[in-house]
């Protein structure tokens, strides 16, 4: 059986070695190459056309990170895993929906990249760490909506209003919310919505450039 074969593209020494070594341990994973640059990293993977590419999100190089992305995901021959510290739940699932095979935290251990790795190989997508997956499933579709319009500074009644419902309705599920994300205060809430990456499309956007 043939190795799959991995380009690693991260930028911090300690945690490229970390994945060289521990990958290159599996017996059918095998590391072709490497790179600490989204430039270099996208002119290895054009050349070296590996099976799965695993990527930081954030590197040094003239891409963005979404710009980045987009270039790696259009590589028919390869898979791309992200493995990133970004946990912010709105960017992750806007870097999904956008090709990505996977989105893995870094506090992930090797071994659970490289069962990913398998995973992707068999033709599985949108997997994601499970502490995201688990963040993800307490929140339903409205509830994003109302933490989207949290960040973006609206009120109890102008959320009401945008959503045709009264502002103790509102309220509730707010509470409800804080219940589920295991904060005290409204205060709370809308500081975790902002710092996950709720708020208006055109935030998000920037925050990727």
């Amino acid at each position: 059986m043939l190795a799959i074969r991995i380009l690693i593209i991260e930028d911090h020494a300690a945690t490229l070695d970390g994945l060289t070594f521990g990958l290159s341990r599996e017996e059918d994973i095998e590391v072709v190459g490497s790179s600490e640059n989204s430039d270099e990293g996208l002119a290895l993977a054009r050349q070296l056309k590996p099976d799965v590419i695993v990527l930081d999100l954030h590197l040094p190089g003239s891409l963005s990170p979404r710009s980045m992305v987009e270039a790696f995901t259009a590589l028919k021959d390869s898979r791309l895993i992200i493995f990133s510290a970004e946990n912010r739940l709105a960017l992750v699932q806007a870097i999904l929906a956008m090709g990505v095979s996977a989105y893995l935290l870094k506090t992930e251990r090797v071994s659970t990249l490289a069962t990913i790795i398998r995973r992707v190989m068999a033709g599985e997508t949108a997997i994601m760490s499970q502490q995201l997956k688990s963040d993800c499933s307490k929140i339903t579709k409205a509830e994003e909506e109302i933490l989207s319009m949290l960040a973006d500074g609206l009120k109890y009644q102008e959320i009401a209003d945008a959503r045709l419902t009264a502002a103790s309705t509102v309220r509730k599920q707010c509470d409800m919310l804080q219940l589920k994300l295991q904060l005290e205060s409204r205060e709370q809430l809308i500081t975790w919505a902002v710092r996950n990456g709720y708020g208006n499309l055109e935030q998000q956007s920037q925050t990727l450039k």
